[in-house]
């Protein structure tokens, strides 16, 4: 962002100055008034405006209350974003989508939107937005492919509900480099659809050492189990996270982590 019109001497101010006597040290003092002015713009753009949406045309997960509230707890952090939550997808539109830098989806089922209301979501991630599914974000809009794609894949089933194993596959990005190599948690485990690892960039997978391969259930035959990854969708950012069944993995710090850094990255705010 270039500095404000009044942050530097424009040309040939440093002559008139000299003229009327003006000291170096009172253009120093102009241009340090200039940047803080700069700076203070630059800070401005630094919490990332988020519409979370919370729609369950489906199944209704009993999360959707805490996780609403930890939202809203995290909006009130220092660098983390501004919350908008939103409990009827039929009321996004074009101008909303616009006050927005990243639109973020706890939903399930066929939501209520129109052609053009899907339309405009698309070209809002297209067009450099951010988009942020949790959990059941994959459990939405079978009936609409480009949202699959987008999204980099469908809900298969959970074979597991149980403490497990996962591993951070990517140790420096911004939602998973306070995690370590891997951790121990308890949350309903997804399998996905319709995904490839070369359409996506897998942050953590289950350790399926630790958990039960002969459950009824599984449907994937390579065993690889993507629970949170990163894509392109034309110049936008997409973060997935299957976690966030469980309330209390809502209220731990390190998933509370991974909100935010995956929702920072979305929004350009984080690389």
């Amino acid at each position: 962002m270039p500095p404000s019109p009044g942050g530097y001497p424009p040309r040939g101010m440093g002559d008139s100055m000299k003229s009327t006597g003006a000291s170096r040290r009172d253009v120093l003092k102009m241009a340090a008034v200039g940047l803080l002015v700069l700076a203070a713009s630059v800070g401005g753009q630094e919490r990332a405006r988020v519409l979370y949406v919370t729609h369950p045309a489906a199944f209704v997960h009993a999360v959707l209350p805490v996780a609403e509230e930890v939202m809203r707890e995290l909006g009130g952090g220092a660098d983390t974003f501004d919350v908008t939550v939103i409990d009827d997808a039929s009321l996004i539109t074009p101008e909303q989508l616009a006050a927005h830098d990243v639109v973020m989806f706890n939903t399930t089922g066929e939501l209520p939107m129109s052609a053009a209301q899907k339309a405009a979501l698309l070209g809002f991630i297209r067009g450099g937005g951010g988009f942020v599914g949790v959990h059941s974000a994959s459990d939405t809009f079978y009936e609409w492919p480009e949202y699959g794609e987008m999204l980099g894949g469908y809900f298969d089933g959970h074979p597991w509900h149980q403490e497990v194993v996962v591993r951070v596959e990517d140790r420096d990005h911004p939602a998973t480099r306070h995690l370590g190599a891997s951790r121990p948690l308890y949350d309903e485990i997804y399998q996905v659809r319709d995904w490839s690892r070369d359409d996506v960039h897998v942050l953590v997978s289950l350790d399926t050492s630790s958990v039960d391969m002969s459950a009824n259930g599984i449907n994937r035959t390579d065993s690889d189990f993507a629970l949170s990854w990163t894509r392109s969708f034309g110049n936008g950012r997409v973060f997935y996270t299957a976690l966030g069944h469980e309330p209390d993995l809502w209220r731990d710090e390190g998933f509370r982590q991974h909100l935010v850094g995956g929702i920072r990255w979305a929004a350009g705010l984080d690389d």
